[in-house]
């Protein structure tokens, strides 16, 4: 499967705890396995495993969590748009 990109629909199927969960400081709740988010930026630096910094909405457009996932811990559910 292709490396996941900006914008990629994702579901969260593990959670490490490796990662600082609410580093953004704007979460309304932790993320859980099973939530559904996109992927809004890709930070790499030389020599580290790359993030995914993932944003989950509720239905009135608030942001619910924004947080770091390294790629094994999400699936993509739906490709972005070309």
């Amino acid at each position: 499967m292709p490396a996941m990109k900006r914008y990629d629909v994702v579901r969260v199927k593990s959670l490490s705890v490796d990662l600082e969960r609410d580093g953004w400081r704007v979460n309304a709740r932790a993320p859980s396995v099973g939530d559904i988010g996109t992927v809004v930026e890709i930070l790499e630096a030389g020599g580290q495993t790359p993030h995914f910094v993932v944003e989950s909405i509720a239905a009135d457009g608030s942001t619910l969590w924004l947080a770091d996932f390294f790629a094994e811990e999400l699936e993509v559910v739906e490709r972005a748009a070309t």
